[in-house]
């Protein structure tokens, strides 16, 4: 009786179904990846216009004052800033945004003397 040198087609088949399995699974992974770095990409431009936002609102005067902005990347922001004691001022603001089908929101706060 003579030996076979080389695969059956059972092992080559599952060999391949192995492969594919491995290969869709980084697929997969590599979609994932890519969501997350956009949903950090709008977070950290939220956060960037919230903070530059405050940092607007603490050089400015000491009145009480509110706004609203949108972007076209679907970032909402809602801002105030209001005088409690004519010697301290609250500024707020809010950051809306929308990431893999979920609305987030980043909200700031910070006293300052006026």
């Amino acid at each position: 009786m003579r030996t076979r040198h080389g695969f059956t087609l059972v092992e080559v088949l599952l060999a391949v179904i192995l492969i594919d399995v491995g290969l869709l699974a980084l697929v997969a992974a590599s979609g994932v990846v890519v969501r997350q770095m956009n949903a950090l990409r709008l977070r950290n431009a939220a956060l960037r216009a919230a903070t530059n936002r405050l940092q607007q609102l603490g050089v400015g005067a000491c009145v009480a004052s509110a706004g609203s902005t949108a972007t076209p990347d679907g970032i909402r922001e809602d801002w105030s800033s209001a005088s409690w004691d004519g010697q301290t001022r609250d500024l707020r603001d809010s950051v809306t945004f929308a990431a893999g089908g979920t609305t987030h929101t980043i909200v700031l706060r910070t006293k300052l003397p006026c």
